[in-house]
């Protein structure tokens, strides 16, 4: 005997439903004001649905966080393959990142009000991690370039915390944005100053004697 259409397992787009609408309303009132009243209405769906889905809100938002994890970073291993310089590997990855940043826009919206509100209020989720494995993942490409010659000597971490810089404005074209190039434009055009900034230095010519 089929299940009713309203039975938790079975609702019709109903964990994909209440994911969409949940980011929508996140991004709109914050996670902390955000009611599972607010997001059933907005889903169209039942209690039960999201409870057989999810278990809660934080488990809601914990799977649109996993979500949006894993798709940059298969967006980041496919922008590594293929090989190239460490330069052009960066540029490959930041903008991976940065197409998956402006596609989900609201998550990462709500991910930085969550981070700027009260911590009693934020879900029990491990906001470090993917930064910090962001970072080892710029720093270890850093590193290749230099010791490939490709790269003058610096300091790995300083160099993927400007790149990151460059990244987090590109993704901000409400802030950022002048109307005098779009937001791919505005990245590879910060990541090629970066990127000479590393050039190694030309030797100097023999001196002439006066």
């Amino acid at each position: 005997m089929p299940k009713p259409e309203n039975s938790p397992a079975c609702a019709p787009r109903g964990r994909e439903r209440l994911l969409a609408a949940a980011v929508r309303q996140f991004a709109a009132k914050g996670y902390a004001a955000t009611t599972v009243r607010d997001i059933l209405r907005a889903a169209e769906v039942t209690a039960p649905v999201l409870y057989y889905h999810f278990g809660s809100k934080e488990g809601l938002f914990l799977a649109l966080a996993q979500q949006g994890l894993e798709k940059i970073e298969s967006s980041r291993r496919l922008a590594l393959t293929g090989g190239g310089t460490a330069a052009e590997r960066i540029r490959r990855v930041c903008r991976a990142s940065a197409e998956v940043k402006r596609e989900w826009v609201d998550l990462i919206w709500v991910v930085e009000a969550i981070l700027s509100g009260p911590p009693e209020a934020a879900p029990r989720f491990d906001f470090a991690a993917p930064v910090g494995a962001w970072l080892e993942l710029l720093e270890e490409l850093i590193r290749e370039g230099v010791a490939g010659g490709e790269f003058r000597p610096c300091n790995p971490t300083h160099v993927a915390l400007v790149l990151t810089g460059a990244l987090e404005v590109s993704t901000r074209p409400h802030v950022f944005n002048l109307g005098r190039e779009d937001a791919g434009a505005q990245l590879d055009g910060m990541l090629s100053v970066v990127l000479a900034g590393l050039a190694p230095e030309a030797p100097s010519g023999p001196r002439r004697r006066g």
